[in-house]
């Protein structure tokens, strides 16, 4: 399946990023009207999945990084306020230090966590700026992060949204101004587990069985449109 940001039609290329190769290339702006249709997206958000388990030789560029916050900074923002602000890390040294403020898998209490040679390779911190009216930044973060993780799949990278972290730990790791507030971390990487939906049957509970694929129950069309009107 083609690239989903080679379906846009471009409008104008964000010329600032100064870049060359990669994803930055096909970071575009794009008419309303473009060619991209449902059916075309859709497949890209079944395998826009958590992923938790990813191969750490093989390391995404910083320019992907950038390409991925200037996707979020042209997100929707509520009332237009813009509240938030990102810091991106690939290094591998400072995504080590940044991984050990991560936790995994709530579902999963027997699991720690991935092994060492299946860590993120980059982290994108989600934060809010304070001088900037906050009200609705829960729904900024959301829109931002989805069109992340999206365009991140677009180019075979796996994602995982992370909200329970040691913000603390890491403020002072990061050496976060004041006026910035951590939200949320999105952890990046090329997967090596396999994620599969499957029908909601009493329990919304993500589990693995014995060779490790990840199944999530997702509820059914029927249970979540409750009305046509």
């Amino acid at each position: 399946m083609p690239s989903a940001l080679s379906y846009m039609e471009p409008f104008f290329v964000d010329a600032a990023l100064n870049c060359s190769h990669g994803i930055v290339d096909r970071v575009v702006y794009f008419c309303v009207g473009s060619n991209m249709r449902m059916k075309d997206l859709q497949p890209l958000i079944e395998k826009n999945r958590s992923y938790r388990r990813f191969d750490f030789g093989r390391k995404i560029s910083e320019d992907v990084l950038v390409a991925l916050v200037d996707v979020a900074r042209i997100s929707q923002s509520a009332a237009n306020l813009q509240p938030l602000c990102y810091i991106t890390i690939c290094q591998e040294e400072m995504v080590t230090k940044v991984h050990k403020h991560m936790r995994w898998a709530g579902y999963l209490p027997d699991w720690d966590g991935p092994v060492d040679e299946e860590r993120p390779v980059a982290y994108i911190i989600v934060l809010g700026n304070t001088e900037v009216k906050q009200t609705y930044r829960e729904v900024d973060a959301g829109l931002a992060m989805q069109n992340m993780c999206i365009c991140a799949a677009a180019e075979g990278i796996g994602s995982c949204m992370i909200g329970n972290l040691d913000k603390k730990k890491l403020e002072e790791l990061l050496k976060i101004p004041k006026q910035y507030e951590i939200i949320y971390a999105v952890a990046l990487g090329f997967p090596v587990e396999e994620v599969q939906m499957v029908p909601f049957a009493g329990d919304v509970k993500y589990y693995r069985n014995e060779n490790q694929k990840h199944f999530v129950p997702k509820r059914l069309l029927k249970d979540v449109l409750i009305k046509r009107a």
